[in-house]
């Protein structure tokens, strides 16, 4: 089958599960492999807020945000049918058309991203879909894309454009850098619209911004 990365933000938190579902359903549908990884969002936030008002070590808050990305996959897993969840890349290998990835072990085993804030989710989901060989992920989230100083969308820019201008709008800091370094395409698109997602699977022009 065919595998597809999709990195589901945090800001979808209050549509995130029913997206979840229908990007299942169509996956069995369509005989593909889906691999979610779930974002940090109000739970790497809580990390963050603390890491501000206490002394943590950069390692610990790293690894904290981590699990807090746990606790989001494990909330949008929690629909009807539950969403299996994996945490590891052979677990993902051998998944059905659905699963979430928990990337704690994930992480721990291959330790070479960097423990910063610079370091979120996204270039989380770009170093999985590196693991598994492949080229591109979706990053779902709650804006259209990456957006010029005027507010109009960009539809395509190049990794080495974003770390020139220090332009990243809706994308953390590392992930131009790592696109860059490891030949990973990313396409960013907004999860209030799903048919965009599929679009994007089946390879239409859509609303969304490209990182070739």
């Amino acid at each position: 089958m065919t595998l597809v990365v999709v990195k589901l933000g945090g800001s979808l938190l209050t549509t995130g599960r029913e997206l979840v579902q229908f990007l299942s359903d169509y996956a069995k549908k369509n005989e593909l492999s889906l691999v979610i990884v779930p974002g940090g969002g109000l739970f790497a936030e809580a990390v963050k807020k603390l890491s501000e008002r206490v002394n943590i070590s950069d390692d610990t808050a790293h690894w904290m945000a981590v699990l807090a990305m746990h606790q989001y996959g494990l909330f949008l897993a929690d629909g009807k049918p539950e969403i299996p969840v994996v945490e590891s890349i052979a677990e993902i290998q051998h998944a059905d058309h659905i699963c979430i990835v928990l990337p704690y072990k994930i992480l721990k085993a291959d330790d070479s991203l960097p423990h910063t804030w610079a370091v979120t989710a996204d270039t989380i989901a770009a170093f999985i879909t590196h693991k598994l060989g492949e080229k591109t992920f979706i990053k779902v989230t709650d804006v259209d894309g990456i957006s010029d100083e005027n507010g109009s969308l960009i539809t395509e820019i190049q990794p080495n454009e974003l770390i020139e201008k220090d332009h990243r709008g809706c994308i953390d800091v590392e992930l131009p850098y790592f696109l860059l370094q490891h030949d990973i395409r990313c396409v960013i698109v907004n999860g209030n619209y799903p048919e965009r997602i599929i679009d994007v699977i089946e390879g239409r022009e859509t609303i969304c911004t490209r990182v070739p």
